[in-house]
């Protein structure tokens, strides 16, 4: 919904084009809708009141409808019968901080609960702590709610005088900011600004305790790399466990990380037997890490530790230049009861920790 005139606005801009954060608010509400997997067209009803909002949403690839202008309730009726819609999400122009998957969740619960019609509203309670002051205000089993401006409707029963309604009450502060007045524009321009602040705090958090975590990962890597397996040479021992768990706790990059640092660390404690040739193998067990990783998230387990097993047992062929084939061949037996020694300990670990260590 783009058409209203937007007194209290007191703005040259048609308000669905006042910028927020660099951007219109109803490119962000596009945005959000875009995202949903719920929608699967939009249309934006404007009136004569928003020719430049009907111009910028057609610039977007956007279908348009235009409305009488008699106001909201009736643009949004004349919208939905002159389309022919049936099940229809109505959204305001002006929530700059709308997200899909609360629309998602709006839909969700409009399709579950099987009423004609759903409202999505925020505590009253909760606008004080944010500066705002809501217009209009219901009262529902006793709480005090705020509708938001975003609505499910069954437009088939768009004509019927009152429709049985569910009420959605969300506690995402982000859903309070339907903007209407100059006083509102400024506090969720002050509230963006404010959570950018949070936003870039966080990710500076998360990669400090990323490289933390690595290198955690890396020290096991060192230590495990002194339990040396039986073999013709030192570096077939327990460097590879770490990897192997990290590829499979937390992720592909995490574990091809510490495969690679890990191979790396176990050459150098053991004076580098290969030579050079350490380098292109701690950049192949890079690769398996990252595979165990990859197929972990998309098979399970299973596949992901018997790919990193299959291809460190593989690298062995790196190897014949230095010791030659039949050195290289017989060697391979000890590389496979490692690396699956190796796999199993970072699966039992990996088991006993998923679902109850929150990372």
């Amino acid at each position: 919904m783009a058409g209203g005139k937007a007194r209290r606005m007191q703005s040259r801009s048609e308000k669905p084009l006042i910028l927020v954060g660099g951007k219109s608010m109803i490119q962000s509400v596009i945005h959000a809708l875009r995202q949903s997997s719920s929608i699967d067209r939009i249309i934006v009803a404007v009136t004569a009141e928003t020719p430049e909002t009907a111009r910028a949403v057609s610039d977007l690839g956007v279908d348009i409808v235009q409305t009488p202008g008699e106001g909201y309730a009736p643009d949004m009726k004349s919208a939905i019968k002159t389309l022919g819609l049936n099940d229809v999400v109505v959204i305001s122009a002006d929530l700059p901080f709308v997200t899909a998957e609360m629309i998602d969740q709006a839909v969700r619960e409009y399709l579950s609960r099987r009423k004609p019609s759903l409202m999505v509203a925020y505590p009253v309670e909760f606008y004080k702590k944010l500066g705002l002051v809501p217009s209009y205000i219901f009262e529902v089993n006793g709480r005090r709610i705020v509708p938001i401006g975003l609505n499910v409707i069954n437009g088939a029963r768009i004509d019927e005088p009152e429709l049985d309604e569910t009420i959605l009450v969300t506690e995402r502060e982000c859903l309070a900011f339907n903007v209407n007045t100059q006083d509102e524009l400024d506090v969720a321009r002050r509230y963006l600004t404010k959570m950018k602040r949070r936003e870039t705090g966080a990710i500076k958090a998360a990669r400090t305790y990323r490289l933390a975590r690595l290198s955690a990962l890396s020290a096991l890597s060192v230590i495990g790399s002194f339990i040396h397996l039986p073999a013709p040479i030192q570096t077939v021992a327990f460097d590879s466990a770490p990897g192997y768990f990290a590829a499979l706790f937390y992720g592909p990059l995490d574990g091809a990380a510490v495969c690679g640092i890990g191979h790396l660390v176990t050459s150098v404690v053991n004076g580098f037997p290969l030579g050079i040739l350490h380098l292109p193998i701690a950049v192949g067990l890079a690769f398996a890490g990252a595979a165990t990783g990859f197929l972990n998230r998309r098979y399970g387990y299973a596949y992901g530790a018997a790919i990193g097993v299959a291809i460190n047992t593989g690298l062995v062929v790196i190897a014949a230049p230095a010791l030659g084939w039949a050195a290289t061949l017989s060697l391979a037996p000890f590389l496979l009861i490692a690396a699956i020694a190796n796999a199993s300990l970072a699966v039992a670990a990996y088991a006993s920790l998923r679902g109850r260590v929150t990372y």
